[in-house]
């Protein structure tokens, strides 16, 4: 029960906690969006795996024989309740997880089968109103409007999306940059980390983790891509490319990931005023550290249920 206590102890302070860990973390030691966006991305996978990891667990130590007991009360619940005077405590847990698999579930359907419909309608409207062009070495949708816009839609008949209207104010290397951002959106599969962080925070609104990563998350990606579009064009281009599109159009700021996302001042700013970067051996160490904290409730989680599973259970006399 100890190794169990740990682990809910853990589960609470990070769900608290673990978006100052990770902010710190970031602007203290100078971690680059991609090692941020891994670490989010397994603080919140860790959290969720740890909260129904933990339930069972302590379900399995108040029916009494380590983990079987499990097996056994799904075969035969109401005799294992009676026998182990433990009934609330069991059907609150199992309740409790059910209700939660039950609304990320729905969530998640809900989510997918809105970017699946917007998607479809999204292709059909490109059909219509744009055009396949072949864009220094890139192949997008040209779309004839006098705004100015670029964006990325995912999926096989998705793409990057540009209007004549930014091309008209950009020029040839500032379009490559914009190209290489959108691109580096479609290549990080980044819609599924937005799209996960996202789930999280409908399904589960009152956790400041998820409400962190939703607001983090997006910025993070936007930040990524700049990195990598200044890795393969230059930091100029790029910025001055971000001036120019300061108010891109996108299609659905849900369902696309535009290059006029987040604060566009920002990211001008991040990349004009760069700080000097720590030892990449101290940036690992701090990465490692981050992680070891945000990984601690799955670690004991997994301690708790060996414990349960190996340990016998004490029938002490009355």
């Amino acid at each position: 029960m100890i190794w169990s206590f740990a682990a809910l102890c853990a589960v609470v302070v990070v769900g608290l906690e673990g978006p100052r860990i990770l902010r710190n973390a970031e602007r203290a030691h100078d971690l680059d969006p991609r090692t941020m966006l891994a670490l989010w991305t397994s603080a919140t996978v860790a959290w969720v795996l740890s909260c129904g990891a933990l339930l069972a667990v302590l379900a399995a130590e108040l029916l009494g024989p380590s983990v079987k007991g499990i097996l056994a009360a799904c075969l035969s619940l109401l005799q294992a309740l009676e026998r182990n005077h433990a009934g609330w405590g069991i059907g609150g847990g199992a309740a409790l997880i059910l209700a939660a698999s039950l609304r990320l579930l729905w969530i998640a359907m809900r989510q997918g089968r809105a970017g699946s419909t917007w998607r479809r309608a999204h292709h059909r409207d490109l059909l219509a109103t744009a055009q396949r062009h072949h864009l220094h070495g890139h192949s997008v949708w040209l779309l004839d409007t006098d705004e100015r816009g670029a964006y990325c839609v995912p999926g096989p008949r998705g793409g990057v999306v540009i209007t004549r209207g930014a091309l008209g104010t950009l020029t040839a290397a500032q379009t490559r940059a914009v190209l290489a951002h959108e691109q580096a959106h479609l290549r990080g599969r980044h819609h599924l980390l937005v799209g996960w962080v996202r789930l999280l925070d409908r399904a589960f609104p009152g956790i400041p983790l998820f409400r962190a990563a939703a607001r983090d998350v997006p910025t993070l990606v936007e930040w990524a891509a700049d990195d990598r579009a200044v890795r393969d064009v230059g930091m100029h281009p790029l910025v001055h490319a971000l001036g120019s599109l300061a108010q891109a159009v996108s299609a659905d700021p849900r369902q696309s990931l535009s290059i006029g996302g987040a604060c566009p001042i920002e990211r001008v700013r991040r990349q004009i005023e760069r700080p000097t970067r720590n030892r990449p051996r101290r940036r690992r160490t701090w990465t490692g550290l981050t992680a070891a904290l945000v990984m601690t409730p799955l670690a004991l989680t997994v301690a708790s249920t060996f414990a349960a599973a190996l340990i016998p259970h004490c029938q002490c006399a009355g």
